[in-house]
């Protein structure tokens, strides 16, 4: 199963606690809020009942949902109510009231509380309602059974629970408040940070060997991250310029074993090849003057090893600058293969059929090469007998692939080593590769064979 990306995580990481603790947050509020309220339930139902006591009800019940019991019968007159409740020290608010609304006695003189009292408590089950805005009352009306009077009381949250009203009353608005601080913040993060590192590694991602940062810089809020991507701006310009003094090193090297293949093959073509031309023409016509038969025979086997090695040096000549790389790489590469096939005895399968047109001298003498070499090593070291060789243009890529059947080798971790160890065709072939802006690949194992595939952007071919 894939992973997200580490950016996701880290934004998970710090977003996962901040919402775990204002989840928690609200759970407690809640909690707390609830407890609040049944203290204030409880202490309204107490506060009622001590006055329903002192007016003259015996034992009563102000439970929830209205159950009541033991009740007395009979007139309780004002002057008795307002002596035995004027001296109720208790915090809260209650008034005493007939059925008609005449009011027998009440605690405040605030007309207001007066007016909350009998318009908002008139339920047997303690409510609760908000005054204000920081502030609530939790209230009930109990009537006296078989008396025409009514008990209402209330108590303020305010005065009861002092400063912890204005905690539980503002604190949603401080989980509001932290909640978008904490959306502000992943998003500032997302933003300034997440979304910068993300173009970062696109940009890193999209680096080659020799190619700098192509990409327009973000817009780095964070010096860090302008400092890093100037920092590896750096070394990409110092990998680029070790990059390019490599590829002039090496086209150099190519360039001078090119023009000393050229000068070695015309020195051979204007020397010895001419004078073993010319040792047979002398034979042929010494050959013409003799009589003696023995003589004879002699002077023709001497034609014959000069005529060989007439033959082996116009082939010498032809590797070192084979003159059909004027005709194309196909026809090149065609030429190749049935010289090679003869030259050791194997097959070799050639198929080229879609990279007609015209390609650069470089390129063409690039990819001869490394068939040249690649086709050696299978015969001369993988003791090959087949060999199939694909060149095709597609998908933008020019690409060769040399497949043979021999008993293959173990690639080493490093190419250096075979250079080490005096094998250069493989380091010769990446090198030829590198320098034209393509890639070489080398698969291989004891007894499987060897596979070199090669491939040049289509867009480096001009």
């Amino acid at each position: 199963m894939k992973k997200p990306p580490m950016l996701y995580r880290f934004i998970a990481a710090l977003l996962a606690p901040a919402a775990a603790a204002i989840l928690l947050a609200g759970v407690v509020y809640t909690q707390f809020g609830k407890s609040m309220e049944a203290n204030a339930n409880y202490y309204v139902e107490n506060l009622v009942d001590s006055i329903a006591t002192r007016i003259g009800a015996k034992i009563w019940d102000a439970a929830p949902k209205g159950v009541y019991s033991r009740f007395q019968e009979g007139d309780v007159p004002a002057a008795t109510i307002t002596s035995a409740l004027s001296d109720i020290t208790q915090p809260g608010i209650f008034l005493v009231r007939r059925g008609d609304g005449t009011v027998l006695y009440r605690s405040f003189t605030d007309k207001r509380l007066l007016n909350l009292l009998e318009k908002k408590f008139r339920s047997p089950v303690p409510a609760k309602i908000r005054v204000g805005l920081l502030n609530y009352y939790t209230g009930m009306c109990y009537r006296i059974p078989y008396e025409d009077l009514f008990v209402i009381g209330a108590v303020s949250w305010e005065k009861h629970f002092g400063f912890m009203v204005l905690l539980v009353t503002v604190w949603p608005f401080i989980m509001g408040a932290l909640a978008v601080a904490t959306v502000l913040i992943i998003y500032t993060l997302y933003d300034k940070l997440i979304l910068p590192l993300r173009a970062f590694d696109r940009e890193m991602s999209s680096l080659r060997l020799g190619y700098g940062l192509t990409r327009e810089p973000a817009d780095y809020s964070v010096p860090e991250m302008r400092h890093l991507r100037s920092a590896l701006e750096l070394l990409a310009q110092s990998e680029i310029e070790k990059e390019n003094l490599s590829l002039d090193y090496v086209s150099d090297i190519i360039k001078v074993q090119e023009e000393e293949r050229e000068r070695i093959s015309r020195e051979i073509h204007d020397g010895p090849l001419q004078s073993v031309t010319a040792l047979v023409q002398h034979l042929r016509l010494l050959s013409l003057d003799l009589t003696d038969e023995e003589a004879a025979k002699k002077i023709a086997s001497a034609e014959r090893i000069a005529m060989a090695g007439v033959s082996e040096l116009r082939e010498f000549c032809n590797n070192l600058t084979p003159p059909w790389l004027d005709l194309g790489l196909p026809q090149s590469l065609d030429e190749l293969c049935n010289r090679m096939s003869a030259q050791y005895g194997v097959e070799i399968d050639l198929d080229a059929g879609n990279c007609g047109g015209d390609l650069p001298p470089p390129l063409c003498l690039s990819f001869y090469r490394v068939a040249q070499e690649a086709i050696s090593n299978s015969v001369n070291h993988g003791k090959a007998t087949a060999i199939s060789l694909r060149l095709e243009a597609g998908e933008g890529v020019l690409a060769m692939r040399v497949e043979d059947n021999g008993t293959g080798f173990e690639m080493p971790g490093d190419i250096k080593e075979l250079r080490v160890k005096g094998h250069r065709g493989i380091s010769n072939m990446k090198e030829r590769m590198r320098l034209v802006g393509g890639t070489l690949e080398i698969k291989s194992s004891f007894g499987i064979g060897t596979i070199i595939s090669c491939e040049v952007p289509l867009q480096n071919v001009k």
